[in-house]
């Protein structure tokens, strides 16, 4: 009796814990959908704007039209996401507690907020071209790249333990194929092609990996309980 009671609350757990990873997945995808979305819908508002010539964080500048929905619905919101998402993710690539997992849920996580603190400090443009005298500016641009180079490391710590873990095993190469796309499309780029372009393109494979991984999430959910044990969460770091 005790031993059937004990495999049904266990049982409810599972369930429990894959309905939260699928929820997460979600928000994930749906990080993403807000930000692209919302960089069409609010770039067409401004006639003189440009996503193949015009970078993102134009959007949001100090001053521009609309600007505050753009950093809210376009930075903070799916950066405070991505943050959770990351975490997440980490956890359930990483069941056991350890040293490397506490510092890529911290990578994974620092950069979600560094996207989102480029909402919060917006920069400053002067007739077009981004005030590098401005402190928010520069507070901008620092966050940003905090963001690129912690996801960066941080996904790249999750390569061995993908290949370990039966339930990601094969991700591990697309998510170091991804890290590497988004380098080489981040710092070569620039020059070759419209500046808009080339950030887009980088983000693009920025925005596959938290997609591919997130739609990982949300297909944990479809296992039957007894088989997502590879993915049962530890304790806090």
């Amino acid at each position: 009796m005790w031993t059937t009671l004990c495999l049904a609350c266990n049982r409810g757990v599972m369930r429990s814990r894959a309905l939260n990873y699928r929820l997460v997945g979600f928000l994930g995808v749906g990080a993403w959908i807000l930000f692209w979305t919302t960089s069409v819908l609010l770039g067409s508002f401004r006639p003189s704007y440009s996503h193949v010539v015009n970078t993102i964080s134009e959007l949001g500048a100090v001053g521009t039209p609309y600007a505050i929905d753009w950093n809210i619905l376009g930075f903070i919101i799916p950066g405070t996401l991505l943050g959770i998402v990351g975490a997440v993710i980490v956890r359930t690539v990483m069941p056991k507690p350890s040293t490397l997992r506490t510092v890529a849920t911290l990578l994974l996580v620092v950069s979600g907020l560094g996207v989102a603190g480029q909402g919060l400090m917006p920069a400053d443009m002067v007739n077009g071209v981004a005030d590098i005298t401005s402190t928010s500016t520069r507070a901008h641009f620092i966050c940003s790249l905090i963001s690129g180079a912690a996801w960066a490391v941080g996904a790249l710590m999750l390569v061995g333990p993908m290949k370990r873990n039966p339930s990601w095993r094969g991700l591990h190469i697309v998510s170091a194929l991804l890290v590497l796309l988004t380098l080489v499309a981040s710092l070569t780029l620039r020059g070759i092609v419209p500046d808009g372009l080339a950030q887009r393109i980088g983000d693009a494979f920025f925005c596959a990996w938290f997609v591919v991984m997130s739609l990982k999430l949300v297909r944990l959910e479809k296992k039957p309980p007894g088989t997502i044990h590879s993915v049962e969460g530890g304790g806090p770091v």
